[in-house]
């Protein structure tokens, strides 16, 4: 095990731009760092990255994805007492480059030390931040694999996520009539109004179990005309069941189908499943092996839902995958920041369980 190298990779990752549908260079650095170690890889259709290596058991799933939130350039970020930070002009990028470097440094101990392991899949995916792409295209079949960690930020280095909310995204375009807003108004139909009397379900919702969001609104076309179009774009978190995260669904739906056809308007409201959630069970395999590897150096599991989403949304229930925390503060913003030390531990734990798991 390597501080310095796993905290080189880091900062050689950080270095290379990487956004959702344009994640090829950092795929390209991925691929050279797995041919040095000589393993099998592949690029699927979808973009992600694959890469096996033999060994004793039923295989396993390693994954981060390779993708980051706008504007993803490649930087050279800042150390402070032990901790990474963004230079400031973009964000950081360690959601998901840490992720990265542990599998990386774990392969690479494992090379270097001949350490005892089961098969190993690695999956690094693509457009996670998008919509889980990667991952929900996945298919696990042919690989045999039933288990897996996801490496993502969540909360502090090595809690475990125990569960996922759903995520419904929603579009919404409203279409009215422009005019001077000087003349005549009776044959406008003002689009910036039929939102404002749209009276759909939004915020925190049944003590925190939902949250709707809308995020960005678009519209008009001049400070002196009515304005006759708009585009909102929102999402639904929940761990609230499916009936009821539908009976929120619907009521945007009508909220806004309602207000615009009072205001002689129109009104389209799309959704798009990115996640339908889920939830862990403590006698997990894996997860089970993990916590005694907690134990044996004293410490204990510790595990926590989240609205926050991940791969691990895309690969279960066909394989029951965790979400083990990176770390990561402030993900998506120019304050982005990592603590290093903890990715060693993250390391060291990891080498740990897949020893246990090659008996």
């Amino acid at each position: 095990m390597s501080f310095d190298r796993l905290s080189d990779t880091l900062i050689e990752l950080i270095g290379i731009s990487s956004t959702s549908g344009h994640e090829e260079l950092v795929r390209v650095y991925i691929e050279q760092k797995l041919i040095a170690l000589g393993m099998d890889k592949q690029v699927e259709k979808s973009g992600n990255l694959l890469a096996t290596l033999s060994g004793t058991g039923q295989p396993l799933l390693l994954n981060a994805h390779m993708d980051r939130v706008p504007p993803g350039r490649g930087h050279i970020p800042v150390v402070r007492d032990g901790i990474l930070y963004s230079d400031g002009t973009t964000n950081l990028g360690a959601d998901d480059a840490a992720g990265i470097a542990i599998i990386l440094e774990t392969l690479t101990c494992i090379a270097e030390q001949k350490l005892p392991h089961p098969p190993i899949v690695t999956l690094f995916t693509v457009q996670e931040e998008a919509g889980l792409c990667g991952a929900n295209g996945f298919d696990p079949t042919p690989w045999n694999i039933s288990s897996g960690i996801v490496f993502d930020n969540a909360f502090e280095a090595g809690v475990v996520v125990s569960e996922g909310a759903a995520y419904e995204a929603f579009d919404i375009t409203l279409t009215g009539r422009t005019g001077h807003p000087g003349k005549d108004l009776s044959q406008t139909s003002n689009v910036v109004e039929i939102f404002r009397q749209a009276q759909y379900p939004h915020g925190s919702l049944a003590n925190d179990q939902t949250r709707i969001l809308i995020g960005t609104i678009e519209g008009g076309s001049a400070r002196n005309a009515i304005p006759d179009h708009l585009t909102i774009q929102g999402e639904l978190r929940s761990f609230e069941p499916a009936e009821i995260r539908e009976g929120y669904m619907q009521a945007i739906k009508e909220a806004f189908s309602e207000a615009a056809e009072k205001l002689n308007g129109k009104a389209e409201v799309r959704f798009t499943s990115h996640s339908k959630g889920y939830k862990l069970e403590l006698d997990e395999p894996l997860l089970k092996t993990y916590a005694q590897v907690l134990e044996e150096r004293g410490t204990q599991l510790q595990t926590r839902s989240t609205f926050i989403g991940s791969d691990t949304s895309g690969f279960r229930p066909q394989v029951q995958a965790f979400t083990l925390s990176t770390g990561v503060v402030n993900e998506h913003s120019f304050e982005e920041y990592v603590p290093l030390q903890p990715l060693e531990q993250i390391v060291q734990d990891t080498l740990r369980l897949l020893e246990k798991l090659a008996r």
